[in-house]
């Protein structure tokens, strides 16, 4: 979250008497200063990740469930509602305001309504980032009535002729916020420019609430690839100039790689926590990578919240980016997350 709009949307959608905890967690969480290590009664993250399901209708290589995907055990993997129960009891996913509900497909979910609901009454706003394929007037009905409180559909070429038909449909039942990947390759050649602002045209004009550009970047390479898009690259620059131009405050941009010193500001690992039903716990939004070791898993009974929150490879980063004497940490370096303040 970013805009002022954004703050007023998650005040409009949660249930104010029933979120006082978590708004008093929020702001403390705001106006405290940063520590590297955090007791739970301080406050706990604002953001609870759910990898949901580990299946999708598409295969896409900037995808951070990476090889998991599609794979054998998915039944295991996959969300129902007695799981995210579960993981709820946890007191450190109790004050969460957001719960991000991702995948691969979150659609695919059997008992995805039924999830969307609980958590809902329980007061927490719910998002989930979806390839729209499966978004038929009955379901996006569904959704809403379960009480989903944002939906963000990404654009690709394998779901472009689908979005043409339907994305305005679409809106008049729920307005979207839609996402693109934006690669270098595009956007350093001038008909590929051309048809991304074409696109950007025809989603604000099918009704969206906005289009966030997110950087493209494969999962597992090396710091500096030459496929990722720098901050000083002369394309992205004009490239951006004529969409601000074109269509101003309509879009959203993730942080370019960043060529100079960066400002180690990433909010993360304070302020969001993410598992998948397993009870796997992530480092983070920015890698595939999973904690390992003692104190890394949800449901081993020797894990008390403290110690997952306070694991010795969150305590690392959040040492390495408190340090105004160091680098950003090695899989920090490559992240358009890196120096962004957060919300």
């Amino acid at each position: 979250m970013s805009k002022l709009s954004d703050y007023y949307d998650l005040y409009r959608k949660i249930h104010l008497l029933r979120n006082i905890p978590r708004v008093w967690n929020y702001l403390k969480y705001r106006t405290l200063p940063r520590k590297t290590k955090i007791p739970i009664s301080r406050h706990t993250p604002q953001i609870a990740g759910l990898i949901i399901t580990k299946r999708c209708n598409l295969t896409c290589d900037f995808c951070s469930i990476g090889k998991e995907l599609n794979h054998k055990g998915w039944r295991d993997m996959e969300a129902t509602l007695d799981k995210v129960k579960r993981i709820f009891a946890n007191p450190l996913f109790a004050n969460c305001i957001g719960v991000d509900l991702v995948g691969g497909e979150p659609l695919i979910v059997k008992e995805l309504d039924s999830i969307i609901a609980w958590l809902s009454k329980r007061g927490h706003y719910v998002n989930i980032c979806t390839n729209g394929l499966y978004l038929t007037n009955n379901r996006i009905t569904e959704l809403k009535h379960a009480g989903i409180s944002r939906i963000r559909i990404s654009l690709y070429d394998e779901n472009q002729k689908f979005l043409e038909n339907n994305l305005a449909r679409i809106n008049k039942v729920f307005p979207v916020h839609t996402s693109i990947v934006l690669e270098r390759k595009a956007v350093e050649n001038k008909n590929e420019q051309d048809k991304l602002l074409e696109k950007t045209r025809f989603i604000h004009d099918a009704g969206s609430l906005d289009l966030l550009f997110m950087i493209y970047r494969p999962m597992g390479i090396s710091p500096n690839p030459k496929e990722i898009i720098s901050e000083t690259l002369p394309a992205y620059i004009e490239f951006k100039s004529r969409i601000e131009k074109e269509l101003p405050g309509f879009c959203q941009w993730s942080p370019a790689n960043q060529t100079e010193k960066v400002k180690k500001r990433c909010p993360q690992v304070w302020q969001r926590i993410a598992t998948d039903m397993l009870g796997n716990m992530d480092i983070c939004c920015g890698t595939e990578m999973k904690l390992r070791g003692p104190n890394s898993n949800l449901f081993e009974s020797e894990n008390d919240p403290e110690a997952l929150f306070n694991h010795p490879t969150l305590v690392n980063l959040r040492e390495k980016l408190l340090d105004p004497k160091s680098g950003p940490p090695e899989m920090c370096k490559n992240c358009n997350l890196l120096g962004e303040p957060g919300w």
